[in-house]
């Protein structure tokens, strides 16, 4: 039997020190801080609206987003990381137009609930990432002159249909990480694409759908559980 517990305790060694070869479980922080670039995505069926209509207008977004994943090792003298993970947290989107019709700047604005995945690549300090997923909205508000018109998921499922939106997004930029603490920090340019899947309601019989173009930057906070490598050691170019 106590051979038995240290030939278990063995195994146990061997494949966490395998484990830590190969990769590392992390996780972190990302705030994305970007200001939008909306379009409607007009389909006209006989109606009367038209994008001479509206005139779109830059707004503020940003969120923050919990990042779980697993990093996998491409030298272990480097500083080259592969990292494979899922996004989860808050989102706020704006879509802001001039409207002609009413001669006034109209912002929709979508606090979501953000689910994505991503993959991200660092190279000694430079890293480059791709990701994706969908934001949820649970509530929002439309914003008018000086009027804020506050608004729960009940009243925006009476002013949209499909009331979710697809994304993809692009990042590159610096980061620094503390090899002896395995945590690092980075600062990002920020690329992301709202896809045209939520539909204004009431605008019959055209179709009118938000789509945005979001830039800026993202800064982001990152933390593993094992020692990273140390780029001065032997090996590295």
């Amino acid at each position: 039997m106590k051979r038995i517990i240290i030939l278990f305790a063995l195994l146990i060694l061997s494949a966490v020190n395998l484990y830590s070869q190969i990769g590392f479980p992390s996780f972190g922080l990302s705030i994305p801080l970007v200001g939008s670039l909306p379009d409607y995505k007009i389909e006209k069926n006989g109606g009367s609206a038209s994008r001479d209509n509206y005139e779109s207008k830059s707004a503020f977004e940003g969120g923050a987003l919990l990042q779980f994943g697993y990093s996998f090792m491409l030298n272990k003298n480097r500083l080259y990381l592969i990292s494979l993970g899922f996004d989860f947290g808050y989102y706020r989107d704006a879509f802001a137009f001039k409207n002609f019709q009413n001669n006034r700047k109209e912002i929709n604005v979508f606090d979501s609930m953000n689910i994505g995945a991503y993959v991200e690549g660092l190279f000694y300090c430079f890293t480059v990432g791709f990701g994706g997923g969908i934001k949820v909205p649970l509530g929002g508000s439309f914003r008018y002159e000086n009027i804020i018109e506050l608004l729960n998921y009940g009243r925006l499922k009476n002013k949209f249909d499909d009331l979710y939106i697809p994304y993809i997004k692009f990042t590159i930029g610096l980061r620094y990480d503390n090899i002896y603490m395995g945590s690092g920090n980075s600062l990002s340019f920020y690329f992301n694409y709202d896809f045209p899947k939520v539909r204004v309601r009431g605008v019959e019989p055209d179709k009118q759908r938000l789509s945005s173009i979001d830039l800026g930057v993202q800064i982001g906070f990152h933390f593993s559980f094992f020692e990273m490598p140390n780029p001065n050691s032997d090996g590295l170019l």
